[in-house]
This record gives structure tokens, C-alpha cells and sequence, in this order.
């Protein structure tokens, strides 16, 4: 194994640094030393980096406790900015954001389901440099993009291998098409894993270390923290509970199995079904689920019993997960009007009837808080974490 060097190290200091002003603005370079347990000098150096790179400003002083006042250090906000995609098709969301993580532009679009891999691929870049253009900043400061996606992907070599949805989409390397375009970084990770991260950020307290997060869209995802931690597996897929095999004579999947998650509590499988119930095999509207809870209130019973079919399965997939994992706390995103509804007590209540009762589970199940519009922002996020990564320190006994 590879020693640390004074690189490393020095990598290591930056990143700890650099989080704690992230999460802890506006702070002094006291406070910066107590949290982080470096020694004063080193974190006076890293600021004073930082300061001279422009990442950081300083901005007032601090209450004063009989001496000199602590001046206070914040993130400079228009030092680096990210392009965020959520690519959740038939829709596509994107956010332009700033260090600060706030969203200054922002676009919503959306395909048509029958749309082939070579138009969605030529309308997802022009939309990008719009975006781009709309919010005017210098592109030298554009530190790279974040993609959030669904199907499987191979996060390490930038490839989505497969989305099922998308005619002709196999083996696309998005990272490479991207960076070729743009000249920026790309990073991508799983949609519901970047959900998932923006709703641990900015919604869930601090001493959430271990959670899962399920994603409603066009099919079922989830993430996995565990120990403050996400688990991505082997190449970013881990969570793809929409594939769990529920019935081996069910509806056939558009992965080609039989039965999935997906085939029963998707968005897709629930305009199927809708289709059918009603017997408007041509309807070409799109619901999403926030369409339908709303539909079940106003008094559509077909709404309503589709609601609860895909509750159950949800319900019972998710007991089997919470069963493997032990863990209680669950978030359920990816729709704003769920409490209340036959499909959040229907989902509940199957949750709670599925598990083993002398495991003394008592899952705390919650709806997800982050609006429309920040769901391309966990893509933002991930690209400012590259920005200062994490190195890998080698921590044996020799």
C-alpha cells in the first residue's frame, strides 16, 4: 500500500478545510482549527489559498469576547458555478447553480415517449448551452456538470449502458459527449443517488447517518447511506430495487423480465394501467403521480385503486429492503402532495404488515422535501465535491 505523502496530506487539509466553511459559514479560522483538529498554522495556510483562488471571501467579524474581533470567512459565491442534470426521462430537468449551491437558472423539458436515443442526445445539448447562455456567467468559472441518470450505468467510465425507455440508447458515453461539447468536467452518478444527496444537504438533520432514499419517477429507484456514507456498489447501480422480481407471472418489464418493482409501481406501469382500466388505449397524456394522487382526490376512483396496486408493491419491496438493511428511517421524494393520500397510507400500512414483528422495526417513513426545481441541484452538488475531492489516504499499520 502506498504511503501518504505531503501531496496527499496536503489534499486531505484542503478538503476538511474547505467542507467546514462549506457547512458551517460564516466561521473564523478559530473554529475552523477546533473542528477540523488541524493545527492553527495549516489552517491559516489553506485560507490564505483559498482567499488568494478566489473560493472563499472574507466577510465581517464575529461578536467580540473582549479582544479583537474573529473575522469570518464565507464561501465566495460567484467563484465556480456547475450545470446540474436530472435526467429522468420523458422529462429532463437542469440547474445552472453557484458555489453557494443556489439555483440561478433552470429548465424543465420533456420528450415524448416514443422519442429515439439520437434526438434526445442532439435536444439534451442544445438545451445545456442554453441554459448556459441564460445564465450569463463567464465560462471559465463553469467547473463541470453533473449528470444524474437513470437505467444502468458505468459511473467510472462515464457510460449509460442501458435505458430501456429510450429507443437506441445503449452503451452511450455520456461523459465523453458531454466533455467534447462543453470543455468541462463531466461526473455522473445515479438520478436517485444525486435526490438522495441534495435531500440529506438541505432537509434532513445532521445526525441522519443511516437512510433510505426512494425515488418515484418514471420507475422506482433508491439510495443507501449508511454511516453518513453512500453506497454505490461496484459501478454506481447499487439501489436498483425498480428491478426486484416481485412476481415471476407479472407483468412484463421493459427490462425484459417479469414482475420487477417497476412493471407495478412505476409512472410508466401506472399510465398503463390507467390506460387500461379506463379503456383510453390512445391517451397520450403522461400522468406522474403527483397527477394522480391529485385525480383520486377530486374523485376518480380508477386513479385511486391504481394509486393503492402501486403503493402495495412499493410497500412490499421496501420491507424486504428494510429487512436486509435494518435500517428505520425512510425518505420517500420524487412527488410533493403524497401525505394524506391513498397512496401514502396504503404504502405505510403494507410497510408495516410486511415486516417481521420480533425484529422490533418500527421504520420512521417520511415524505421527501425537495421541490421540482431542485431536483437537478444534487448534480450541482456532486460536481462543487470533485472540486476539492476527498483524497484516499492510506490509513495501515506498518
Amino acid at each position: 500500500m502506498k504511503k501518504n505523502t505531503t501531496k496527499v496530506l496536503k489534499a486531505a487539509n484542503k478538503y476538511l478545510v474547505m467542507q467546514c466553511i462549506q457547512t458551517y459559514e460564516p466561521v473564523t479560522t478559530e473554529e475552523i482549527t477546533l473542528r477540523t483538529s488541524l493545527s492553527r498554522p495549516t489552517v491559516l495556510e489553506t485560507v490564505k489559498e483559498f482567499l488568494e483562488a478566489g473560493y472563499i471571501v472574507k466577510n465581517g467579524f464575529s461578536e467580540s469576547t473582549g479582544g479583537r474581533p474573529a473575522e469570518l470567512i464565507c464561501i465566495n459565491e460567484d467563484s465556480a458555478y456547475a450545470v446540474g442534470i436530472d435526467f429522468e426521462f420523458p422529462k429532463v430537468r437542469m440547474s445552472f447553480a453557484n458555489m453557494k449551491k443556489e439555483i440561478i437558472a433552470s429548465r424543465e423539458m420533456k420528450f415524448h415517449i416514443d422519442s429515439e436515443a439520437d434526438l434526445v442526445l442532439t435536444r439534451l445539448l442544445d438545451e445545456i448551452a442554453s441554459l448556459i447562455a441564460e445564465a450569463g456567467k463567464p465560462r471559465e468559472k463553469i467547473v463541470g456538470i453533473g449528470l444524474g441518470i437513470s437505467g444502468t450505468i458505468h459511473k467510472r467510465e462515464g457510460k449509460s449502458l442501458h435505458i430501456k425507455r429510450i429507443r437506441g440508447w445503449d452503451y452511450i458515453n455520456m461523459k465523453e459527449i458531454l466533455e467534447e461539447k462543453f470543455q468541462v468536467p463531466v461526473y455522473m452518478k445515479n438520478d436517485v443517488h444525486l435526490l438522495a444527496l441534495i435531500e440529506k444537504e438541505k432537509y434532513l438533520p445532521a445526525d441522519t447517518e443511516d437512510f433510505v432514499y426512494i425515488g418515484i419517477r418514471s420507475g422506482i429507484g433508491s439510495a443507501i447511506f449508511y454511516h453518513n456514507r453512500p453506497l454505490d456498489g461496484n459501478n454506481g447501480n447499487a439501489g436498483y430495487i425498480g428491478h426486484t422480481i416481485l412476481d415471476v407471472n407479472g407483468p412484463e418489464c421493459v427490462c425484459g423480465n417479469r414482475g420487477c418493482l417497476d412493471a407495478f409501481s412505476g409512472e410508466l406501469a401506472m399510465n398503463r394501467f390507467y390506460r387500461t382500466q379506463t379503456g383510453q388505449e390512445d391517451l397520450e397524456e403522461y400522468y406522474t403521480l403527483y397527477d394522480f394522487i391529485e385525480k383520486a382526490k377530486a374523485g376518480d376512483a380508477d386513479s385511486a385503486l391504481i394509486l393503492q396496486r402501486a403503493a402495495f408493491y412499493l410497500g412490499i419491496a421496501l420491507s424486504n429492503l428494510l429487512k436486509t438493511l435494518e435500517v428505520e428511517t425512510v425518505i420517500v421524494g420524487g412527488c410533493g402532495n403524497l401525505e394524506g393520500s391513498v397512496y401514502w397510507e396504503t404504502l405505510k400500512k403494507t410497510v408495516r404488515d410486511s415486516l417481521v414483528h420480533d425484529m422490533e422495526m418500527n421504520p420512521d417513513i417520511r415524505p421527501g422535501r425537495l421541490c421540482r426545481e431542485e431536483y437537478a441541484l444534487g448534480a450541482c452538488c456532486y460536481v462543487f465535491e470533485h472540486l476539492f475531492a476527498k483524497p484516499k489516504l492510506s490509513l495501515a499499520v506498518t
